[in-house]
């Protein structure tokens, strides 16, 4: 036969996580029964995966390359999650600026994401910048590209795709769940 109780405990965490739905409203009353009601989460079936979101980013077999100087180069033109990482050697000479970018275009307009200026020097200097994290988003239509603007800078590049344009997360390469 069920019965209700209160709880101020419980209905102290329920007003706290769900402030909307208890806040000034008359105290909560809870319901026991002898009747037992098995729960089962649905979140590791929902996520598309077993393994690990850390794991799902892990560099593999499938991960691309691209070494960029004194052009444009297309690296990715599909769609989906993908993660990039870039890094950047230069060699400035007396009195010339340098520039080196990742961007986003659609075909007609282009968005820098990621940005390496060396300023002008009084006299000539080597630099490099660490790796880069990026995640960059690809729309059906979208395109990555490396741009540098002198054969003294170089953008390297590597990139691998983490999810598809849905969400859906892309296993590692060779990975099957046991």
């Amino acid at each position: 036969m069920p019965f209700q109780f209160r709880k101020e405990s419980i209905e102290e965490d329920l007003n706290s996580n769900f402030p909307s739905q208890g806040q000034g409203n008359p105290p909560l009353y809870y319901q026991l029964s002898e009747v037992v009601v098995p729960t089962y989460s649905i979140n590791a079936a929902a996520d598309g995966s077993n393994l690990g979101q850390n794991l799902q980013t892990a560099w593999d077999f499938s991960t691309g390359h691209s070494t960029t100087s004194n052009t444009t180069s297309n690296l990715i033109t599909n769609t989906g999650f993908w993660q990039v990482q870039a890094n950047f050697v230069g060699w400035v000479n007396a009195g010339v600026a340098l520039e080196a970018y990742l961007q986003i275009t659609d075909g007609v307009t282009a968005k820098e994401i990621w940005r390496v200026d060396m300023p002008v020097a009084s006299n000539s200097s080597y630099a490099t910048l660490d790796s880069e994290n990026l995640v960059v988003f690809l729309r059906s239509g979208d395109t990555l590209q490396a741009v540098t603007d002198s054969q003294y800078m170089i953008l390297n590049t590597v990139y691998r795709q983490i999810a598809t344009v849905n969400g859906t997360l892309v296993n590692p390469l060779g990975y099957s769940a046991a």
